[in-house]
């Protein structure tokens, strides 16, 4: 188990996919849901629905970046004074269900990490997490270098697809609604089948305003430019969490 301390940022890239165009492989034991048979289907993607109802039968898929203060790794400690480098665990993931029990359990498709240490770390207990390149850089204000940022530019480099989000939070932020909780299946480096659950307990949320950009011509940038809607956010800060993986 990993302990996550101080959560710096966290936030979710929300689509629709078709998956059979995607160039992934999906466990047997796995069916994609429906975005219309996804109960706790977001309401960004509720208004999709309604306004176009063709997209019932894509599968709903989020991209997560988790950027925190430290990571516990038994008695390694993984951490940065630099905001810009502050430790990023990601996941791509898609709505699915075991095909058997019907039991609500998410395959991961992407399952990455912007530092070595963590990249090491988990291939010590057989997790498949991939070191990627990611950068977090303050938006200057053009007319005054010496005024606060305006906004906050996010990039990572997924194989061949560099996406890149520019903005900021809005002023105004909620307490978050309790903990959050995602549980998946992902294939192991042995081989191996294995369950992850990340569990965070944010306390605040944040809306977010900006831009999108994808690049990139693999399968990754065709659904998400494929996708009838690209939404961001909300953005979760502070608190801490937990990552648990085992067979």
């Amino acid at each position: 188990m990993w302990r996550i301390d101080g959560l710096r940022t966290g936030f979710c890239l929300q689509l629709l996919v078709e998956p059979s165009t995607l160039d992934v492989t999906i466990p047997r034991e796995a069916r994609p849901l429906r975005a219309d048979a996804v109960e706790d289907l977001s309401p960004a993607l509720r208004r999709v629905l309604a306004s176009q109802p063709e997209y019932a039968a894509w599968t709903p898929s989020r991209i997560c970046l988790y950027y925190m203060e430290t990571v516990h790794v038994g008695r390694i400690r993984v951490t940065e004074r630099d905001p810009d480098k502050a430790p990023m665990i990601g996941v791509w993931t898609l709505a699915a269900v075991d095909a058997v029990g019907g039991v609500r359990k998410d395959v991961v498709l992407r399952l990455f990490t912007n530092t070595g240490r963590l990249e090491r770390a988990a291939q010590v207990n057989g997790l498949d997490l991939r070191k990627v390149r990611s950068t977090v850089r303050d938006i200057a204000y053009e007319y005054d270098a010496d005024a606060p940022p305006i906004g906050t530019r996010y990039q990572v480099k997924l194989s061949k697809t560099l996406l890149t989000w520019a903005g900021r939070r809005v002023s105004d932020s909620t307490r978050a609604k309790g903990p959050l909780s995602v549980e998946w299946r992902a294939d192991s480096r042995r081989r191996g089948p294995m369950t992850a659950r990340l569990v965070l307990t944010p306390e605040w949320s944040q809306a977010m305003v900006g831009s999108l950009q994808v690049e990139g011509e693999d399968e990754l940038a065709n659904a998400i430019r494929t996708s009838p809607i690209r939404f961001v956010g909300p953005a979760i800060l502070g608190g801490g969490g937990q990552l648990a993986f085992g067979r």
